[in-house]
């Protein structure tokens, strides 16, 4: 799809053309995906085709807010400078809602607030998770009781879904392919993963209370 025939669909979709939205959107997402693909944009999020994937969707979901009020508001923008034109100020729009989705991110601390560091923020590394062998005990070594149902509870407030169901079935030691078969993922790598940040989130959560649980 041309340049020219993605920017005829703007005014369209605007309009409540769902066909020209979803034209749109079978137009836009090649090329946003190749955008966002490169590091200069996306950073090492552009390493990974689920955060590729969620910032193209969030885009998208953002043009359709509120009415489509963005695509009105460009087209407003247009209509006072007619040499606008739709990609450059879409990648303007993409790469700020790539900074919000990356400041979001849950392997991701941001430190914009923190008067002690010039840094804006920093990745969480990850280490290895234990084989299933190692991981698989009665339940994870809590430090106590009391750790041990803090830990569930913050789990079940703050974290997604999908992490709190695979850290529960992680304390009744099932494996990751048992995981990805009860919480409907489509394999054991991604079961690993979805683990593997709930936990990082609970060591961080614990650990700037100064209280990490031992697991």
């Amino acid at each position: 799809m041309t340049d020219a025939e993605i920017e005829a669909l703007v005014p369209r979709a605007v309009a409540g053309d769902e066909v020209a939205w979803r034209g749109l959107w079978a137009g836009l997402e090649p090329r946003l995906g190749a955008i966002v693909r490169k590091p200069r944009f996306a950073g090492r999020l552009s390493r990974n085709e689920d955060d590729v994937r969620n910032i193209l969707v969030e885009v998208m979901s953002r043009l359709r807010d509120d009415d489509y009020r963005r695509l009105r508001r460009y087209l407003e923008q247009k209509h006072e400078k007619p040499k606008l034109t739709f990609m450059p100020w879409l990648i303007v729009v993409a790469k700020r809602i790539a900074i919000d989705y990356l400041r979001a991110h849950a392997d991701y601390i941001d430190k914009r607030r923190n008067l002690d560091t010039e840094s804006p923020g920093k990745w969480v590394e990850h280490g290895t998770l234990p084989s299933d062998s190692r991981l698989m005990g009665d339940r994870p070594p809590v430090t106590n009781q009391g750790t041990a149902l803090a830990m569930l509870r913050y789990a079940h407030q703050e974290l997604p879904p999908e992490q709190v169901g695979a850290l529960e079935l992680w304390i009744l030691s099932k494996s990751f392919q048992e995981m990805a078969d009860e919480l409907g993922l489509d394999s054991a790598k991604t079961a690993e993963r979805t683990l593997r940040a709930a936990l990082e989130r609970l060591r961080r959560h614990f650990r700037d209370k100064g209280k990490e649980p031992d697991f």
